[in-house]
């Protein structure tokens, strides 16, 4: 999860708690960066298995 995102969801909680209605665009502003924060890691997750299976396919090819 994204620290900042976290950071900017109760930053937006706090504003709406002083009826300040500019915290649902910080909310949602947010919400965005922890999705953002999520696909990038399962992208560098995937990247990283490519990586180890390459490596494994390389090393049984060596063996034969």
């Amino acid at each position: 999860m994204s620290t900042w995102g976290v950071a900017f969801i109760s930053l937006g909680l706090l504003l709406l708690a002083y009826k300040n209605w500019f915290g649902i665009l910080i909310i949602a502003l947010g919400i965005v960066m922890m999705l953002v924060a999520k696909k990038n890691k399962k992208n560098e997750q995937e990247a990283e298995q490519e990586k180890i299976d390459a490596v494994k396919n390389q090393k049984i090819k060596s063996r034969k």
